[in-house]
């Protein structure tokens, strides 16, 4: 997590000209230290590797764009949608990394160490989201590994947006059959799921163990 956040500050820093390349990776590289004070399994210093070669590959292929633009305060631009159901609204809000207005176009950064040929399901929804919130701006993604980099835009965003909604619609329909005691007891969790790791609280309150 900290890689991603404080390479794609790094990559903000380069293209909008608030530092050069080297002083923006010194940065991004001392904050990185500043969240991850243990590394007892060698982890983070390998993920702290990876913050100069993957922020150097996102300049690099976000320089045709030219400088982005941010919102009055310099923080990203928010974007939100209501979904409307049986019964329920839903809202929910997302921040879109690099938008090139020139260019009708927003770019989301995403570091990773093994380059998608295919966005996966959740980004391709993702994608979409955007795209339905951000008018006519076109809408794409940009991984940068290590090594290489790739901008791709997978998904038609009128088809995920649909699955999306019966998506939600399935869970409201879930969520009334029962109160969240009676539900908690029904629903299986993966305590090797990366959303329950490092939470010995959470674990305790789930297994009891």
């Amino acid at each position: 997590m900290w890689r991603g956040i404080f390479t794609e500050q790094a990559v903000s820093d380069t293209i909008t000209g608030t530092l050069d390349i080297d002083a923006a990776l010194d940065k991004a590289v001392r904050d990185f230290d500043s969240k991850v004070m243990f590394d007892d399994d060698g982890k983070a210093a390998k993920e702290r590797e990876n913050i100069g070669p993957m922020t150097r590959l996102a300049v690099e292929a976000l320089e045709p764009y030219g400088k982005p633009v941010f919102q009055e305060d310099g923080g990203q631009h928010k974007v939100s949608l209501t979904a409307a159901g049986d019964g329920w609204n839903l809202d929910f809000i997302g921040f879109i990394d690099f938008k090139f207005p020139d260019h009708g176009l927003i770019i989301d950064l995403k570091t990773t160490l093994r380059m998608p040929s295919v966005m996966s399901k959740s980004h391709q929804r993702q994608r979409a989201f955007y795209a339905k919130a951000s008018g006519n701006s076109a809408v794409k993604f940009l991984y940068v590994t290590p090594k290489k980099s790739a901008i791709l835009e997978d998904g038609d965003p009128g088809q995920l947006m649909a699955e999306i909604k019966t998506h939600l619609a399935r869970q409201e329909a879930f969520l009334r059959l029962g109160d969240k005691e009676l539900l908690r007891t029904v629903v299986p969790v993966d305590p090797d799921s990366f959303y329950w790791r490092g939470s010995e609280a959470a674990r305790l309150e789930l297994f009891g163990i």
